[in-house]
């Protein structure tokens, strides 16, 4: 059963389930999707124990890139697959390349014509 407490921002207040960050050590609304704050170190153990994370979001198309470790959408330069965060080549299998050139294209992403 998980956990649920009123939120105490005060434009949101609702009762929800909070979820928890391990990353940041943080509790958060469900519903406002803010920082709860004054939340004591017994109501973070109860969500970690209730396995009351904070969803990861999805990115369509992400790749992770080997020398950054970041993940997210690639772009294009001049056909190639690069790392939106580092501009360094991606390495993947060539028909997933075809596919991710083809599924940016589509998308509109723009094509960096000067990334180096």
């Amino acid at each position: 059963m998980a956990f649920s407490m009123q939120c105490n921002n005060l434009k949101c207040g609702k009762l929800q389930e909070p979820y928890y960050d391990p990353e940041t050590d943080k509790a958060f609304c469900s519903i406002c999707e803010k920082e709860m704050t004054n939340i004591t170190h017994f109501i973070k153990l109860q969500l970690k124990n209730n396995k009351q994370y904070k969803p990861k979001k999805q990115v369509p198309f992400g790749v992770k890139c080997n020398k950054c470790k970041s993940t997210d959408q690639p772009i294009l330069n001049k056909e190639e697959v690069v790392c939106k965060s580092c501009n360094t080549p991606l390495s993947v299998s060539l028909v997933f390349k075809r596919m991710l050139q083809e599924q940016l294209k589509k998308i509109g992403k723009p094509i960096d014509e000067d990334v180096k």
